[in-house]
């Protein structure tokens, strides 16, 4: 790649400084992940050193077994899991048919419909908190996770439009065409034509929606009031006081965290580059 860009003249130096430009910022990028999980090996005197420590003096598991045993940071997780795959999976379903739809329709309305689901992005989830809670407590869905999960769903979802509409209208309409000659009918050709085209969008949508209700914090902390339903963006909140904060707990605690995240996008890390750079390469 490098190659054919010097050649073009994009590039007017080798490859090695490319690289090491890439390594650079690939290290600043993880500095933050090594740094939360070193400190979660720290104590907390440590911690505040001045100059501070890039290695443990002493590493320990103390905050690790803390998390665990006090804590019961496996339940957080378990919390946090069930409210993020309910949400990716009706984002999914719902975001699919909705962008599909909006694609098809050629009308005025689709555009103003597509102008308020942006709108619904601009709102912070801290302004929508208190609305959010009003409506579930008329509906008796406090301290349920289904709460947590149609709140979230509502920010998602305006996400999974906005960014599935334009790739549904890159699917070349003529073999739809050609499905409905075959005797398929809308549902079908969308079950069994479009979808499969759309694979790897629906694959980078699903996975960042995952993340954003992997990490729900507002909507878990308004309208989950009992610590054993709470996700673990609250349980890591649990750890900072007014006055005081265990740092090292916090840091392990978030070490553990984000490991499932670390794992889905080392996992899928080829297809989300690929569904992220597919419309600029188009």
């Amino acid at each position: 790649m490098s190659v054919r860009l010097r050649q073009l003249g994009v590039l007017p130096f080798g490859g090695w400084p490319v690289t090491a430009v890439a390594a650079l910022g690939v290290c600043v990028y993880l500095f933050p992940i090594y740094w939360m999980l070193i400190s979660g090996l720290k104590d907390s005197a440590e911690i505040f050193a001045n100059p501070p420590t890039f290695v443990p003096r002493a590493p320990s598991l103390a905050a690790f077994e803390y998390v665990f045993v006090r804590e019961n940071v496996l339940r957080y997780l378990r919390n946090s899991l069930t409210i993020a795959v309910p949400v990716t999976v009706l984002t999914l379903i719902l975001g699919a048919m909705g962008a599909y739809a909006m694609s098809r329709l050629r009308n005025r309305l689709v555009d103003v419909a597509i102008v308020v689901v942006l709108l619904l992005q601009v709102f912070p989830e801290a302004l929508l908190a208190t609305p959010m809670f009003i409506i579930f407590r008329s509906l008796d869905l406090l301290n349920t996770f289904a709460a947590v999960i149609l709140a979230t769903t509502s920010k998602t979802l305006a996400f999974a439009l906005v960014i599935l509409r334009p790739m549904f209208r890159q699917v070349p309409f003529e073999l739809e065409e050609a499905s409905f000659v075959d005797g398929c009918t809308r549902l079908q050709t969308f079950r069994l034509v479009v979808l499969p085209l759309m694979r790897v969008p629906l694959i980078v949508v699903g996975t960042l929606c995952f993340v954003q209700a992997y990490g729900q914090f507002v909507y878990g902390l308004t309208l989950l009031s009992q610590q054993e339903l709470q996700p673990a963006t609250v349980g890591i909140y649990s750890f900072v006081g007014a006055e005081y904060a265990d740092w090292h707990r916090v840091m392990a605690f978030s070490s553990i965290f984000v490991l499932p995240i670390l794992a889905i996008f080392l996992a899928m890390q080829r297809r989300i580059v690929s569904g992220l750079t597919a419309g600029a390469l188009k």
